[in-house]
């Protein structure tokens, strides 16, 4: 049973109608008080008893009303309603035996005060350290423990569950979705502990224990800093293949006649990008100069002279914008000098 239920079934559970010798005092683990403050836990319930009888005066622990004793020094009600003369941790609890006064048990029997309220001490990180006593209070911080007296009917039961969840009750939308939101954790972690075939309260403990202990298997992995570095070796090697293939696509496309000057930003973009599509727009795209005469093995085809264009100049000349005239002329000016 988890926490909450323990709470909400202690809750529920009949009340007595006179005040009784044994009265729960404190929650066991985490804790929320009905105010702002952040979350309390009591870890140690054994050493908090202990440390808690030890330097109690008396060996008894005092409670009063309204924490008039544990307030400002000077305080001229000190009176006791009853004296805790043992603790006990049992389940979600620590539970007293008290001895009340006179005073103290007409007070509850009168109705004239309801509930308990624990005094203690706690570190700077919440953890409770030592319990001073407690007092009879009707506006409690810790809502959650059982009332002293019952009228004839129970505590609304939705101001008991705020008050255990730490939650105004007067928001209930934020009640339930806590509620959801802690039975969904449970569920889950049902099922972590029984695939893990863990069982008991700590079952949290034992699973992070077993994950913390597991030391990994040097085989199956490396250091990062070996990782990241050779994943940027071949990184580099990647980029070196690739652009050593796209220099092959492009220079192939020249070769073919397909790929000329006014073509060569466009084309570079695209092999570089998706060299594939690069490769298919070669195999579709048409000859746009016809380099027949320089594939002849290595040899180099003779110049051409005359007043004749070859029909790989005339292409040269239109794409140009020089008339064959001027073209002629160009050329065989180059091969005289």
């Amino acid at each position: 049973m988890t926490q909450l239920a323990r709470n909400i079934c202690a809750q529920l559970a009949p009340l007595p109608s006179a005040p009784a010798d044994r009265i729960e005092l404190i929650p066991v683990g985490p804790f929320k008080t009905a105010d702002s403050r952040p979350v309390f836990s009591l870890d140690h319930p054994e050493d908090v008893i202990r440390n808690s009888l030890s330097v109690a005066a008396g060996g008894v622990l005092p409670i009063d009303f309204d924490h008039r004793s544990f307030g400002e020094k000077g305080s001229t009600d000190s009176r006791a309603a009853g004296w805790i003369t043992g603790l006990e941790a049992d389940g979600g609890r620590i539970m007293a035996s008290v001895e009340w006064t006179a005073e103290g048990r007409k007070a509850l029997e009168d109705r004239s005060y309801r509930f308990i309220s624990p005094v203690f001490k706690n570190r700077a990180d919440g953890q409770v350290v030592l319990i001073e006593g407690a007092g009879l209070v009707n506006t409690p911080a810790l809502p959650q423990l059982r009332q002293l007296a019952s009228k004839e009917t129970l505590m609304d039961p939705i101001q008991q569950i705020a008050g255990i969840l730490g939650i105004a009750a007067e928001k209930p939308d934020d009640i339930v979705s806590r509620v959801k939101a802690l039975a969904t954790a449970e569920t889950q972690l049902a099922s972590i502990a029984k695939a893990a075939n863990v069982t008991g309260d700590d079952a949290v403990t034992q699973i992070c224990s077993r994950l913390t202990a597991t030391a990994p298997d040097p085989a199956l992995f490396v250091p990062k800093a070996s990782f990241d570095e050779l994943q940027t070796q071949f990184a580099s090697l990647a980029k070196d293949i690739k652009d050593g293939k796209v220099e092959d696509a492009l220079e192939k496309a020249r070769d073919e006649g397909k790929l000329t000057p006014d073509l060569e930003p466009w084309a570079t973009q695209l092999a570089a990008k998706d060299l594939a599509e690069f490769e298919a727009w070669v195999k579709v795209a048409p000859v746009r100069v016809d380099l027949g005469r320089r594939q002849l093995a290595g040899k180099q085809p003779p110049k051409a002279t005359g007043d004749t264009l070859d029909p790989l100049e005339r292409q040269v000349a239109a794409r140009m914008g020089v008339s064959a005239e001027d073209f002629i002329k160009n050329r065989n000016a180059g091969q005289e000098g």
